[in-house]
């Protein structure tokens, strides 16, 4: 990875600017979306980022499990893979992943790796909203190895995948998580 190789059509990006989420950093309008986030509820994020999108999904730790019911107006999302909280849920945007317990970023991972897989002809882009989010529910040596994996099985579907770094973490952690991505912005 080392902060400057791409693989085709694979791309990594680091947001560093204070206050904005994954989304709002990324230039690039993507058809697919995996929403990671440790600081919204699912449909704020689907509300928010993945409403103009073909497939969206939001993975969202720390919230409890929904009953699969399924919302009206969700026609454009299938319903998606099994993940680790049982059946996914679809909503007026797209489909919600819940992981009850934050620190468990095995089962987050595990999420979007499904959707990486059931998505990969989308080109779909993972957005991961914040940083220091996560870091504050694992520690920095998990979130390095759940970004490690995370931007190398990207790569591998021809994914791309955007992280902000969210407030307050240190500069010294995020210089650590640079190399990791292909470009810093």
């Amino acid at each position: 990875m080392g902060g400057g190789a791409t693989h085709e059509g694979g791309d990594a990006v680091l947001v560093t600017a204070s206050g904005v989420a994954a989304a709002d950093g990324d230039p690039v309008d993507a058809a697919a979306a995996v929403g990671v986030t440790y600081r919204f509820d699912a449909e704020t994020w689907l509300d928010r980022w993945g409403d103009d999108r073909e497939r969206a999904v939001a993975v969202s730790a720390g919230e409890q499990s929904r009953s699969a019911t399924a919302v009206a107006g969700s026609e454009s999302v299938s319903s998606g893979p099994r993940g680790p909280g049982g059946d996914p849920v679809e909503v007026e945007a797209g489909v919600v992943e819940t992981v009850p317990s934050v620190g468990d970023i095995g089962a987050v991972g595990a999420a979007v790796h499904e959707y990486l897989a059931e998505w990969h002809e989308y080109a779909p882009t993972v957005y991961v909203d914040s940083l220091a989010d996560v870091v504050d529910a694992t520690d920095v040596e998990l979130t390095f190895r759940f970004l490690h994996v995370l931007v190398a099985r990207a790569q591998d579907a021809d994914a791309r995948v955007v992280a902000s770094v969210g407030e307050g973490l240190p500069a010294d952690v995020v210089e650590t998580f640079a190399p990791l991505f292909d470009r810093v912005v």
